[in-house]
């Protein structure tokens, strides 16, 4: 139990007839006689007010939250009394990995009605995590205390990547060359190798796609049509090791790499090719074979939401030399990875051949801005124009082990943490619209 303000309120009052009192020379008797008031009427409240048991609370939310997202938690509160009510709750979140906004829940409630009171709370991490008690309060009919009790409402909420981004990307909303935030659309006719239909011939198409037989049963000159080809494998890898580890502008490049690989997948998927996936860090994690559907896409998301990055160096010899056992199609292969310093790079650059001979590969990169702010900083002292060389230095071995990878035959893109999801489509857009592959 917890006193009201209006409580607290007739405490204050009693000072003002303690000082009459004073005057009367009465003012002992006064004050003994007015505090037992008090302390009954408050009793009084707490016994007379309405029973627990006429407070029915229910935890309504869905438990799947997106990582990074606002979202709401709602609980249904029924009145099963005969009298308005006041309530106040809060709930038990986990600690360290949400941020909480409107924490406390309040209203009234009228007799025999229903109402949905919430909270919001914003993900910083994936997995799964238990939501435990709800702590409620409410006035008694005098207004004078909170009556306080536990509502047993634990349930376990998984925070997946962040899935409200996946609205965003719609195959049904692209143009027709590029992707970009709110306009795409993928299928192209004329490229890609896989035949669509036969047409007449324009001024401007190529000769090689003229179908001779097709011409000379006509007077006029048919080409054939192509579209890309389906059932692509396209396989997404990410790396949990060191490099992923880092946050850029307070998110986890892992974090990042997660949300882009699922949007590619639901691409890949509605465009008629087939997505797989592939964790590793010291040894192969997980790996999900190509396929599409429902229930992949749920096997995707299962995998994705709870792994996280550790400070061990990555063993790509035993990730690659697993995949190679497992795949024998050609495949597209969407590579997320960094790399912090040369030596790294290096071991990344050795091993790409055993995937890279049979396969296309696109390395997807983000950005290192800290080193670009460094090298943007005016020069100070000594430390600053050490800091800003050694900064120089760094994105410039960057920039010729990127340069190094797109002259072996694979593709490497660096991309900011807004584009990173536009880039990466755009690239599985631009291949599967070359008529080569």
């Amino acid at each position: 139990m917890s006193i009201t303000k209006k409580f607290i309120f007739l405490l204050s009052l009693g000072i003002a007839i303690f000082g009459i009192a004073a005057v009367l020379n009465i003012s002992l008797a006064v004050f003994i006689i007015y505090n037992l008031v008090c302390v009954s009427l408050l009793i009084i409240d707490y016994y007379t007010s309405i029973e627990d048991d006429n407070i029915s609370i229910q935890r309504i939310s869905s438990e799947k939250l997106s990582i990074y997202e606002k979202e709401m938690i709602s609980f249904e509160v029924y009145n099963t009394g005969d009298n308005r009510i006041y309530l106040e709750m809060k709930d038990e979140v986990p600690d360290f990995h949400f941020k909480v906004y409107n924490k406390l829940m309040s209203g009234f409630i009228e007799p025999h009605e229903k109402k949905i009171l919430s909270y919001y709370v914003i993900p910083t991490k994936r997995g799964a995590f238990e939501f435990k008690k709800l702590h409620v309060k409410y006035k008694g009919r005098l207004k004078l205390c909170f009556r306080h009790f536990k509502v047993n409402a634990s349930k376990d909420f998984k925070v997946y990547p962040n899935m409200k981004n996946l609205s965003r990307y719609k195959i049904s909303q692209c143009n027709n060359r590029r992707f970009v935030q709110g306009e795409k659309r993928l299928k192209m006719l004329g490229l890609g190798t896989s035949f669509e239909s036969l047409r007449d011939y324009v001024q401007g198409d190529e000769y090689r796609k003229i179908n001779w037989k097709a011409t000379a049963r006509g007077e006029k000159i048919i080409i054939n049509q192509y579209e890309p080809e389906k059932n692509q494998h396209v396989h997404i890898f990410i790396d949990t090791g060191r490099p992923m580890s880092y946050t850029v502008r307070g998110y986890r490049k892992l974090d990042m790499a997660v949300n882009t690989a699922l949007v590619i997948s639901d691409m890949v998927n509605q465009n008629g090719d087939e997505s797989a996936l592939l964790l590793f860090n010291t040894e192969v994690n997980n790996m999900i074979a190509p396929g599409k559907g429902i229930n992949h896409r749920n096997k995707i998301m299962e995998a994705l939401y709870h792994i996280d990055c550790t400070n061990m160096t990555s063993n790509y010899d035993d990730a690659f030399f697993y995949f190679k056992t497992k795949e024998k199609h050609r495949s597209i292969i969407f590579f997320f990875t960094d790399f912090e310093t040369l030596e790294e790079a290096e071991n990344i650059r050795s091993v790409l051949p055993i995937i890279s001979r049979n396969n296309l590969v696109i390395i997807v990169l983000i950005k290192n801005e800290s080193l670009e702010q460094l090298c943007e900083e005016g020069i100070k002292d000594e430390e600053t124009l050490y800091n800003k060389g050694v900064a120089l230095e760094l994105l410039q071995e960057r920039k010729n082990i990127i340069k190094l990878l797109n002259g072996k035959g694979m593709y490497c893109i660096e991309c900011t943490p807004e584009n990173l999801v536009v880039e990466a489509v755009n690239k599985y857009i631009q291949l599967k619209n070359k008529t080569y592959f």
